[in-house]
């Protein structure tokens, strides 16, 4: 049987958390669309168990167009009230401002010919960096790389991007290899 990541067997299995860790966790991504559903499900998991939000995750897709980046950025009040009436997302008026607030900011960067990805891929010149912990060890919830991104970011003018939201969020998109040494799946991050 091949052994998984702690934090992936440490509690009650579900389905979509298998599927995550398996298929997308720590894998480099380089799109831009999907960077922004990362940014937007971690900023949500906030506080939350990462199970949560991967079972709200159909539901933010929908509501957030498809995570297109450019129609959340024109988001108004109108949508802000129809997503605080939506019972199956993560009802949190101050994370909801900060998804769109992080959108127009993004849009902004497109308007001048720069990505979000690109822009975190930057801080490791283009490189996945291995931080699995070895048996015994607990991943970090922050690192001194999460920590310049955060305060890059904040710099920028976004929201709900602290040290411990990015550092998920650099694991989400393969910038840090997050998987356990001993995980079968470290060792395909590491190529």
């Amino acid at each position: 049987m091949l052994q998984r990541c702690r934090w992936v067997t440490s509690g009650m299995l579900s389905q979509e958390l298998i599927d995550y860790h398996d298929k997308e966790y720590s894998r480099p991504v380089h799109d831009e669309q999907l960077a922004f559903e990362y940014l937007v499900m971690e900023l949500f998991q906030s506080g939350l168990s990462w199970q949560t939000v991967l079972k709200k995750r159909v539901a933010l897709k929908e509501d957030f167009a498809n995570n297109d980046i450019a129609r959340v950025a024109a988001f108004g009040t109108d949508d802000i009230a129809t997503l605080m009436q939506d019972p199956r997302i993560i009802r949190n008026r101050r994370k909801i401002e900060a998804v769109i607030h992080n959108a127009r900011i993004i849009v902004n960067w497109h308007a001048d010919g720069r990505r979000f990805i690109d822009f975190l891929w930057s801080f490791t010149e283009g490189k996945s960096v291995d931080i699995g912990p070895e048996d015994g060890e607990k991943l970090p919830a922050s690192t001194t790389l999460s920590k310049e991104v955060s305060a890059a970011l904040k710099d920028a003018g976004f929201s709900f991007t602290g040290p411990v939201v990015v550092e998920s969020l650099l694991q989400a998109v393969g910038i840090h290899n997050g998987h356990d040494q001993g995980c079968a799946w470290h060792h395909l991050m590491t190529k």
